[in-house]
């Protein structure tokens, strides 16, 4: 089995077992190390074909949580600026040259260059650094952001639906399209997910337990 067949059956199997919760979780840790969204929208689309979720909450899901996530990378931007940016950027798989071909659309359309880079690959990702170091207004920024990241996820999960009778043309866009580090990154941000879903439903099999004794003592 290749490295992208594992992804896929890795990732579809954290989204399975999670539900919405899991694609909500997914979007925001992959913003987080600025992981491109077409390594996980897709199979939330072919799980949209098997009928195992709705296309409209899995949108509306995936776009509450690219919004958050893109919202802390504005934040890292305003309150930390440039230089924190260039000196851990390479621990999230951001490059010099990706921030500054941002800046520059930044600089030259102003706040719609958030909208507008939501759809050019590689600077997708990081078009919110500039605009907290611009200090963008946050209404503006949030409304612009909104409306790229809800068409671009909608695609997204469309072609994820389209292909799914064939699974090939997704596992293939993962072998010709990303790195092994952006792969890696989704695998990581799939297993915080697991153990952090395994932690919450122990915790919740530990409070069911502690309130049984009581009960029958009342009784």
């Amino acid at each position: 089995m290749s490295l992208a067949s594992a992804v896929f059956s890795f990732v579809t199997g954290v989204m399975q077992s999670a539900g919405y919760p899991g694609i909500f979780g997914l979007m925001i840790l992959a913003l987080a190390v600025s992981v491109p969204s077409e390594i996980i929208l897709p199979f939330a689309g072919y799980l949209v074909y098997t009928r195992e979720f709705d296309f409209w909450l899995v949108l509306v899901v995936a776009s509450v949580g690219s919004v958050v996530g893109t919202v802390l990378d504005y934040a890292i931007g305003y309150y930390l600026g440039r230089p924190a940016i260039l000196r851990y950027g390479k621990y999230i798989h951001l490059s010099e040259k990706n921030l500054v071909t941002s800046e520059k659309w930044f600089l030259k359309y102003g706040p719609p260059a958030v909208l507008l880079t939501r759809f050019v690959p590689l600077i997708r990702t990081v078009v919110a650094f500039p605009a907290g170091i611009g200090e963008m207004k946050m209404t503006k920024y949030l409304a612009y952001s909104t409306v790229g990241l809800v068409v671009w996820n909608a695609a997204l999960i469309y072609i994820g639906y389209v292909v799914g009778p064939s699974v090939n043309p997704i596992i293939n866009s993962l072998s010709s399209s990303f790195t092994v580090i952006e792969i890696l990154a989704v695998l990581i941000a799939g297993i915080v997910l697991l153990f952090w879903i395994r932690r919450s439903n122990e915790k919740s099999k530990k409070a069911t337990e502690g309130q049984e004794p009581s009960k029958v003592a009342k009784s």
